[in-house]
């Protein structure tokens, strides 16, 4: 009975070594799949980062020849903005004047239009009424053309003067004598006559021949 209880101890501890066995083998094995696994996401993870780096690098090159970009081409524009400024041989279209390296045009012959319609039709042709900041001007459009709308208008308030580019009119200009007199009470626009060769007041919906300066 003795050699019994004897052969199933061993019996039994062989299978218990056996199985001991396996779940080592099992547990080895589950423990190199994991840390392949985790080894895995690491060279990825490592990968990717890289990758990260790389594109920033290349965002922050391509950044700084943005910036470079559109320095070279800011200058260029104020180049070609001297140019134009410092230009004195520009041509004039066709049916313009040309004077101190700016064009003009006059409405033509019988045509006459409210101060509005004539800046409109200068608007169209690319210009605006004429601008009379010189005596030398005043002459050349006197010399050159007829009793015409300027590009000169009272403000609603109705004690400022303005010319189409938006500035006021500085001094005294060339008003006729005793003009402006807004003698009809709504005189906000600004012919010149060439006959006294000054300027004067008039209702803006009256109708006269223009001139357009480029």
């Amino acid at each position: 009975m003795c050699l019994g209880l004897l052969l199933l101890t061993l019996t039994l501890v062989a299978h218990n070594t056996s199985s001991v066995n396996q779940w080592d083998t099992k547990y080895t094995s589950l423990i190199y799949e994991i840390t392949k696994g985790r080894d895995s996401l690491r060279d990825e993870r490592d990968e990717l980062q890289s990758h990260i780096s790389n594109l920033t690098q290349e965002m922050e090159t391509l950044q700084d020849q943005y910036t470079s970009v559109a320095a070279s081409q800011d200058k260029l524009q104020e180049q070609i903005n001297k140019l134009r400024l410092n230009r004195t041989d520009k041509p004039c279209r066709r049916g313009w004047k040309k004077f101190n390296a700016k064009c003009y045009f006059v409405s033509p012959s019988g045509i006459t239009k409210t101060w509005e319609g004539s800046r409109k039709d200068c608007k169209e042709r690319g210009a605006d009424l004429v601008i009379i900041d010189t005596r030398e001007e005043l002459d050349f459009v006197k010399k050159n053309y007829d009793t015409t709308w300027i590009g000169l208008r009272r403000e609603a308030n109705g004690n400022t003067w303005k010319w189409v580019d938006g500035t006021v009119l500085v001094g005294d200009g060339f008003w006729r004598e005793e003009e402006p007199n807004n003698a009809d009470g709504d005189e906000d626009c600004v012919e010149f006559l060439q006959s006294v060769s000054a300027w004067n007041d008039m209702p803006c919906s009256s109708r006269f021949s223009w001139v357009c300066e480029d």
